[in-house]
C-alpha cells in the first residue's frame, strides 16, 4: 500500500516537530482522507499536562480547522520511525471524525477502528429519545 508508506513517511517527519520539553517523546500522525487528502499532527505538550496534545489530537484539529473529512488510514510514529497504537482518548477522537472503518497502522498490520475500539461511545448514545425506547438511560439511577 504506497499510501501507507507515505503517511509513515510524513509521521516521522512531522514528529521532528512536536513540542515535547517535559516526555521528550516526539510522535507524529499523518492520515489520508477519503478524498486522498493528508493531514498531519504532532504531540504539543504543556505544563498542566492534563491540556497536552497527542499527535492524533493535534491532526484532528487540523483536519476539522481546514474542512476535511473522511480520514480512511492513519499512522503514528515516533521520531524514530516506531508504529505507536492511539491512547484511549485519541481512539474515541479518530472514531467521531472517521468511523469504525478508519484503519489505525501498527507497524505488523493494519487494523479497523472498531477493533481498537469496540464499544465506542457514539453520537448515537447521546439519543436520549432512542435511549430511553431502548431502555439503557434512567435518570433515577443516573445511568
Amino acid at each position: 500500500m504506497e499510501i501507507l508508506e507515505k503517511l509513515r513517511s510524513i509521521a516521522v517527519d512531522t514528529a521532528r516537530n512536536a513540542y515535547v520539553p517535559y516526555s521528550e517523546f516526539p510522535v507524529g500522525a499523518a492520515a489520508a482522507t477519503s478524498t486522498g487528502e493528508i493531514y498531519r499532527g504532532c504531540n504539543i505538550e504543556n505544563a498542566s499536562f492534563g491540556m497536552t496534545l497527542c499527535a492524533e489530537a493535534s491532526l484532528i484539529g487540523s483536519l476539522v480547522s481546514n474542512g476535511g473529512e473522511g480520514i480512511e488510514v492513519i499512522s503514528c510514529r515516533t521520531v524514530a520511525g516506531v508504529a505507536l497504537a492511539p491512547c484511549g482518548r485519541c481512539r474515541q477522537m479518530i472514531m467521531e471524525i472517521a468511523g469504525p472503518a478508519c484503519l489505525v497502522d501498527l507497524g505488523e498490520e493494519l487494523v479497523r477502528l472498531d477493533t481498537l475500539l469496540p464499544v465506542a461511545f457514539t453520537g448515537r448514545d447521546m439519543d436520549i429519545e432512542t435511549t430511553l425506547k431502548n431502555g439503557k438511560w434512567n435518570p433515577s439511577n443516573g445511568n
